[in-house]
């Protein structure tokens, strides 16, 4: 274990990072593989795009080398689809064997950074990592200045989200355990990126998984890793998740949707720091830090027998709050802004900005889906904005408010019904056509909802939503 982290103290200070290589053929892969080992402080292998897309969403690489064969083919598209999604992530395509005009159309295409049409010959490998490296996308990273709150990913300049920062820059320092609570789009993936990256375990794996996307069985093997022959369909040995964050950290997203079952592993490993894989009989300590994430109020949860109060308390060692957007509302102007202008350099659009009227919509609405719904209304609004700003009529009705301003007496031009209809219908789509819930905010009964529907000869959700009728109209 000391030898292992010698040599990776030792690569890292000659300017080894994190490579990921694709490439389907077995021999080929290793042959490159045992080629970059000597200036990787991380090296994964994918056989497939899938395989390195899970990867990907898993941990951050340096640099991503891909055949151009990759199924069928597709290894372009695997880059392209990385410059979108990773832009940092330099990019380079094996061209060997294959037509030369096809690898340099990749390129001009811009998914491509670098060529290597001659992956066997050491010399080559040489090159595209001096290259690389002239680049600035192998030269050493630098941890920030502990006392920084500077976390670009996190916006927001409200006292609420500075409070969540400044303990965010304090906890990176530690090793502790922490648990981040708030509302489902809050961020709080983003909180414990943060936390990693301004930590001692920047250089190191960053590993996430969200319990509630496993049936148990899967998410043993997922974290734990399996041993061949295990259970029907593990026909190889697989590596879980604590043992590839050895040294980094793992963040356990919706931990409070995990069996209780799994709860009494996870409460073992961070009493002893051992995993065994499935199947296995042996056991493996590994260095590993923890950051859980939850909606729900976990005290409640430990009452109704759902969650144990032990691993509770030993998860929670620093928790950290992160307040939903409605208790932060200037914030919004600043989110929005971001949106509008990340969405419009993806679609190639001009640069849209906000107007007052749009700026007062987003203010007047409540945010129930918080962060996460803010940046889906701004980019359904660039998607129908057809002018150079981005006014309230762009934006879904429920990004308008669910408050019914009445108008002037001299104004009043809608009867009461029409008024009534028009609320209860945007009272709906705010809330999906959740009928229980669109209830509970009109503060009637479910069967009254459901009688006042029936007047307006509405049996179920329209299939054209009122917000476009608004926008196109």
């Amino acid at each position: 274990m000391k030898m292992n982290e010698s040599i990776r103290n030792e690569t890292q200070e000659r300017g080894g990072r994190r490579i990921l290589v694709v490439d389907g053929d077995a021999r080929e892969r290793a042959s490159l593989v045992r080629r970059l080992a000597p200036r990787a402080v991380r090296l994964i292998e994918a056989a497939t795009r899938d395989e390195a897309l899970r990867t990907l969403r898993a941990e951050t690489f340096d640099l991503i080398i891909v055949d151009h064969g990759v199924d069928a083919g597709n290894g372009v598209e695997l880059l392209e689809r990385v410059r979108e999604q990773w832009p940092n992530t330099m990019r380079a395509l094996i061209s060997a064997g294959g037509d030369p005009s096809l690898a340099v159309d990749a390129v001009n295409r811009g998914g491509v950074s670098y060529l290597l049409s001659e992956p066997s010959q050491p010399a080559a490998v040489e090159d595209l990592l001096a290259r690389c490296s002239r680049a600035g996308a192998l030269a050493p990273r630098q941890v920030p200045d502990r006392g920084e709150r500077s976390f670009p990913a996190i916006l927001g300049e409200s006292a609420a989200m500075r409070r969540v920062l400044e303990l965010v820059a304090r906890v990176a320092r530690t090793d502790s355990t922490v648990l981040v609570l708030g509302e489902t789009g809050t961020g709080k993936d983003l909180i414990g990126r943060a936390i990693h990256d301004a930590s001692p375990r920047a250089h190191a794996p960053w590993c996430a998984v969200n319990s509630a996307a496993f049936p148990e069985s899967l998410l043993d093997s997922e974290l734990f890793g399996h041993r061949r022959g295990s259970f029907t369909g593990a026909t190889e040995n697989s590596k879980g998740l604590f043992e590839q964050a050895d040294g980094g950290t793992l963040f356990l997203d919706e931990v409070a949707e995990m069996p209780l079952s799994m709860q009494a592993k996870l409460l073992r490993f961070m009493q002893s720091g051992e995993v065994r894989a499935v199947g296995s009989s042996a056991t493996r300590v590994v260095d590993v830090r923890l950051v859980a994430a939850t909606n729900k109020q976990l005290e409640r949860e430990i009452e109704k027998g759902a969650f144990r109060e032990d691993l509770f308390y030993r998860l929670a060692v620093i928790p950290i709050e992160v307040p939903p957007l409605r208790a932060r509302m200037e914030d919004v102007p600043i989110l929005a802004r971001h949106f509008a202008r990340r969405v419009s350099s993806r679609w190639g659009k001009a640069q849209l900005e906000l107007d007052g009227s749009a700026l007062d919509a987003l203010m007047a609405y409540s945010w129930p889906g918080n962060v996460r719904e803010l940046e889906n209304v701004i980019e359904r609004a660039v998607a129908l904005c057809s002018g150079e700003l981005l006014v309230a009529d762009c934006l879904p009705s429920f990004g308008r408010g669910v408050r019914v301003t009445a108008p002037a007496r001299s104004e009043v031009t809608e009867s009461l019904p029409t008024l009534e209809r028009r609320h209860i219908i945007e009272t709906l789509e705010r809330v999906g056509w959740n009928r229980r819930r669109a209830a509970a905010l009109l503060q009637i009964s479910t069967t009254t909802l459901w009688r006042r529907l029936k007047a307006f000869g509405i049996d179920g959700k329209p299939s054209r939503p009122a917000w476009l009728h608004d926008s196109i109209n």
